[in-house]
C-alpha cells in the first residue's frame, strides 16, 4: 500500500469515490492513510483507526517509504508562488504535491542534467521538484529545546546592527527562513535575532513569525485547570479519538479549563470561554500555573473584583446577560443609550465597571484609548495592571495583566471569548500598562 499525508486543515472521507457519496470520517492536517487504490481523482484510503473510505486526491500527498538518503548540507527556498512536487525528475512524471512561495526544504539530490533536485519536506514527504524555482540558502541552525523560532514573512528583510532604521544594515533574511528569537526591544518593534549563518543583528518585528505549532513538557501531562492551546489546526473533539465529530476549533493560545484525561493517558477533557466541552491531545496543552489562581492578598482592589466575574459570558441570540448590560452602563453609555446588546465591544466596560466598584476613579469610557493614560505607568508591569493593546487590523482590547510565558503576556479581562476569561497574547501588542 502506498502511504499518504493529509495536506489540508480537513478532509471528507466518503463511502464512495465522488461528492456524491456520503461523509463516512474525517481527516485532519498531517493525518497518514493508506491508499490501495485509485479511480479517477480518488483515493480508496485506510486510516490508523482502520477506518475505510474515500478521499480526493487532490489533498492527499504521497509519502515516499524508501529509507531516505542521509541529510545534506543543501537547503533550498521556493521562490515561485506554487511548485509541483514530482514521482521524478522531470515533467512526464505524476505530480504527487505541491510546494508553497517561501517553503524550506532539504536538499537531498540533483538529477544528471542539473535541471531537478530531488527534496525532502520539513513534514518528511520527498519528491522532485525544478531547479529553476529553488535558491539555495543557509541552513537554519538545530534549535535547543529552550529556543523561539521565527519565520521571515517578508520577501526580504534587513538584519541591522541596532533597533532602529537609523542603525546600518549587516545582512539580510529571505521569506520563509527560520531564525532564532534572543530578545526584543520594550516596545516590540524590534526584534534581535540569530540567522541560520550564526550572524547576529536586530530585524522589525512585524516580520517576523513565531511558531503557533508547539508542544507541552511531559510535566505538564498530568496536570489540569486552566491551560493554553499549542496548535492552531487541531480542533477540540467529542470523544478522545481523532476520528471524533468535531466540537469546536481551536486557536494557538486560547484557554480552556481541564477537568480530567482520558485512560489512556493521550487526551484531556476540556471546557472553553463558550462553555463547549471536549477532548484535546494531551502533548498539545500547556499548563497556565499558579499565575492564574487568585492570591489571597491581591495588591490591587480591582483583581479580586474581576476574579469575581470569571466565567460570565454572552447569551447567544435576542437575550443579553444583564451583568454585561450592567459593566456597559458604568459608564458614560449609560447617559446615550437606554438599552444595550451584550454583543457591545465590552472590554473597557468591564475594567470601568471593576474599577469603580473599588471605589477609585476611573475613566468612564467604554472605548479603550482613556486607558493608555489613566493613572501612572507601570514598568515593569505589575499584578492587576491595566494593559492596552492595539492589534495589527486597528482594534484595541484592554484587560488586567497576570504575568508572563515566554514572550506572552496572561490577562483577565472582560470580552475575551465573549466572556470574562483568561487569555494569552503577544507582549508586541502591548501599547501601556497602568496602575492607580
Amino acid at each position: 500500500m502506498a502511504k499518504y499525508i493529509v495536506t489540508t486543515s480537513a478532509l471528507r472521507i466518503r463511502s464512495g469515490p465522488g461528492t456524491t457519496y456520503s461523509i463516512i470520517g474525517m481527516l485532519y492536517k498531517n493525518n497518514t492513510v493508506q491508499g490501495n487504490e485509485l479511480n479517477g481523482d480518488w483515493v480508496h484510503i485506510t486510516t490508523a483507526e482502520n477506518l475505510t473510505g474515500w478521499s480526493h486526491r487532490a489533498y492527499l500527498e504521497l509519502v515516499d517509504e524508501t529509507t531516505p538518503p542521509p541529510a545534506s548540507e543543501t537547503t533550498y527556498r521556493v521562490d515561485a508562488s506554487t511548485l509541483n512536487l514530482r514521482q521524478g525528475p522531470g515533467l512526464t512524471y505524476a505530480v504527487i504535491g505541491s510546494l508553497k512561495q517561501g517553503e524550506i526544504l532539504e536538499g537531498l539530490a540533483v538529477s544528471g542534467d542539473n535541471q531537478w533536485a530531488q527534496i525532502r519536506k520539513s513534514n518528511g514527504v520527498s519528491g522532485w521538484c525544478s531547479l529553476k524555482y529553488l535558491t539555495k540558502v543557509t541552513p537554519p541552525p538545530p534549535p535547543t529545546p529552550a529556543d523561539v523560532q521565527m519565520t521571515v514573512s517578508a520577501d526580504t528583510l534587513n538584519v541591522r546592527s541596532g533597533p532602529s532604521e537609523g542603525y546600518p544594515v549587516v545582512g539580510q533574511v529571505k521569506r520563509g527562513e527560520v531564525v532564532i528569537y534572543l530578545n526584543a526591544t520594550p516596545d516590540w518593534k524590534w526584534v534581535n535575532i540569530k540567522t541560520g549563518s550564526n550572524a547576529t543583528g536586530w530585524a522589525s518585528s512585524r516580520y517576523l513569525n513565531e511558531s503557533t505549532e508547539l508542544f507541552a513538557s511531559p510535566e505538564d501531562f498530568p496536570a489540569t485547570g486552566l491551560q493554553r492551546a499549542l496548535s492552531g489546526t487541531i480542533p477540540m473533539r467529542q470523544e478522545p479519538n481523532a476520528t471524533s465529530a468535531v466540537v469546536a476549533p481551536m486557536n494557538f493560545n486560547r484557554v480552556v479549563k481541564v477537568n480530567s484525561i482520558s485512560p489512556d493517558g493521550k487526551w484531556k477533557h476540556c471546557t472553553n470561554a463558550w462553555g463547549e466541552s471536549g477532548w484535546y491531545p494531551i502533548e498539545r496543552l500547556a499548563k497556565l500555573g499558579d499565575v492564574v489562581i487568585q492570591q489571597s492578598q491581591e495588591e490591587f482592589p480591582w483583581l479580586p473584583i474581576a476574579y469575581a466575574e470569571f466565567g460570565t459570558r454572552e447569551i447567544p441570540g435576542a437575550q443579553h446577560n444583564p451583568r454585561i448590560v450592567e459593566y456597559l452602563f458604568s459608564t458614560d453609555l449609560a447617559q446615550k443609550y437606554t438599552s444595550l446588546p451584550d454583543e457591545t465591544d465590552w472590554c473597557a466596560s468591564f475594567v470601568n465597571w471593576c474599577i469603580k466598584k473599588a471605589s477609585l476613579p476611573v475613566t468612564n469610557s467604554a472605548v479603550v484609548q482613556p486607558w493608555r493614560s489613566w493613572g501612572k505607568a507601570s514598568s515593569p508591569p505589575k499584578r492587576g495592571a491595566v494593559t492596552t493593546f492595539l492589534w495589527d487590523d486597528g482594534w484595541a482590547h484592554v484587560s488586567l495583566y497576570l504575568g508572563d510565558v515566554g514572550n506572552y503576556i496572561i490577562c483577565l479581562g472582560g470580552n475575551q471569548s465573549d466572556a470574562v476569561w483568561i487569555s494569552v497574547y503577544h507582549k508586541k501588542y502591548v501599547t501601556s500598562y497602568r496602575v492607580y
